[in-house]
């Protein structure tokens, strides 16, 4: 059980550290666009840390999400273009519903 408790924890800390070396890329690049300014670490950082958030939500929906089933297409009626009107067909009558027989006393 040790080995798997292993392997979970350091599956989780590279995540953690390749989110953190994107989190670190990302306010390295928004100090560098905003002229490299002084004290402002923290700011680049939290601006990185949810940009970063944002587009792993984004992502997560569309990865995780199935696939829709197609929709069944309704039968068009008569006259309205569908094959089965032009050729002549109609669709069989529906059958009237059955009346529960009496029952007797």
């Amino acid at each position: 059980m040790g080995g798997r408790r292993r392997d979970f924890h350091d599956r989780r800390d590279k995540t953690m550290n390749d989110r953190e070396a994107r989190v670190r890329q990302r306010a390295y690049e928004l100090w560098e666009a905003e002229g490299q300014p002084a004290d402002r670490d923290q700011d680049f950082w939290l601006r990185a840390e949810a940009e970063i958030a944002a587009e792993a939500e984004a992502a997560a929906p569309a990865a995780s999400a199935p696939a829709p089933k197609p929709r069944a297409r309704k039968a068009k009626a008569e006259g309205e273009g569908s094959e089965r009107a032009a050729s002549g067909e109609t669709a069989a009558p529906k059958r009237p519903r059955r009346k529960p027989a009496a029952q007797a006393r």
